[in-house]
């Protein structure tokens, strides 16, 4: 049996695109070995995939910090030569962060294969390092540009699992809003809704949020005060499509994982990027925007009566248009199955075939 090497960051955001595209490499005969960070979601579920603990923590500005970022880098270099020649895997793919830094150069040293993926429309930084030394570029949007290196820019999509392509809304009678703010939270959404719902301001909506793991027990006492009958909260929910199942609205930040999504499945959304990491959401968001019933709040405009209106637009759309033209897929490529048709077409193989 062949080997696979992805490296991914330790962020769900990174680890489930990783995950999708590894079942189905595996699916086509080969054992995939997944190169990650220690810092990582404590409920993600490897199945199969073979884990390996990496030592890059990302990149931290501060003196001390950049020694400590510099120091993971040369050990997950080191570990990665150590796992290149024991695994002589047929191809590495750097799925995002900077655990994919150290594999995907040792690749180009070896002369193995390798590609990476691009999540975001801006590239990150590590991939924008990486960029000279692949074969392949794998983006998330069609509009994501590598300048110099845009001619080995390959359109895939993100990857996502394989349930967001089985979801059937479940009827119910009121209009039901999903909050999240990604897997570590986001505090200025998680304030808003709790105040929306402990002022009882939307008395004919149902919420169900999702406040991330800190946050969860930042607001702990709060939560256990709420009184209200159609608020449903977790900290933290693997299985995100059983709620996308149920809801109307998605009230959330505006990561690439997040946006394809919910292009993927027609889901009307109040997008409220991230400032930091270079405007990578920002962007995100734009894309989305222009193509269905999505809009951008900048997070120093939302306030719980401006939300609340916002809603109520959201609500009065729906009642108007009717289910089934209110959510209107994108039709976006399978991109867990372009990632490996595209891979195989690297290492002697072809999709579909049985030469690997």
């Amino acid at each position: 049996m062949k080997n696979i090497l992805i490296t991914a960051g330790g962020s769900g955001g990174h680890l489930y695109p990783a995950l999708a595209v590894a079942e189905v490499f595996k699916e086509k005969g080969f054992q995939v070995y997944l190169l990650t960070s220690r810092k990582k979601p404590a409920n993600i579920r490897f199945n199969s995939v073979r884990l390996i603990e990496g030592y890059s923590i990302g990149w931290d500005r501060s003196f001390k910090g950049i020694f400590k970022t510099f120091w993971g880098l040369l050990k997950d270099f080191i570990l990665s030569i150590k796992l290149l020649l024991s695994l002589k895997p047929s191809f590495v793919l750097g799925m995002g962060g900077y655990t994919s830094i150290s594999p995907i150069l040792g690749a180009f040293i070896f002369g193995i294969p390798r590609a990476i993926h691009e999540q975001n429309i801006l590239p990150g930084l590590a991939n924008r390092l990486l960029a000279p030394f692949v074969n392949r570029i794998y983006t998330s949007f069609p509009d994501t540009n590598f300048r110099f290196y845009q001619r080995k820019v390959v359109y895939t999509g993100l990857p996502l699992r394989r349930e967001f392509y089985n979801i059937s809304p479940f009827k119910h009678d009121k209009f039901t809003v999903l909050v999240m703010g990604g897997s570590q939270g986001a505090k200025v959404i998680n304030d808003t809704i709790l105040e929306i719902v402990e002022k009882r301001l939307l008395e004919d909506v149902r919420f169900i949020h999702l406040t991330g793991v800190r946050e969860y027990e930042r607001l702990k006492d709060r939560i256990e005060r709420v009184n209200f009958p159609d608020y449903e909260i977790y900290s933290y929910k693997e299985d995100i499509w059983t709620l996308y199942e149920r809801v109307d609205l998605v009230i959330s930040r505006a990561g690439a994982s997040t946006v394809i999504e919910l292009a993927t499945l027609g889901l009307p959304a109040i997008l409220i990027p991230y400032k930091g990491a270079e405007g990578h959401q920002y962007l995100n968001a734009q894309w989305l925007a222009k193509r269905g019933k999505y809009l951008i709040v900048d997070q120093d405009q939302l306030l719980p009566g401006y939300l609340v209106e916002k809603i109520l637009e959201f609500k009065n759309l729906r009642n108007t248009e009717g289910v089934s033209s209110y959510r209107e897929s994108l039709n976006l490529p399978n991109a867990s199955y372009r990632v490996v048709e595209e891979s195989l077409k690297m290492i002697g193989g072809y999709y579909g075939g049985d030469k690997y």
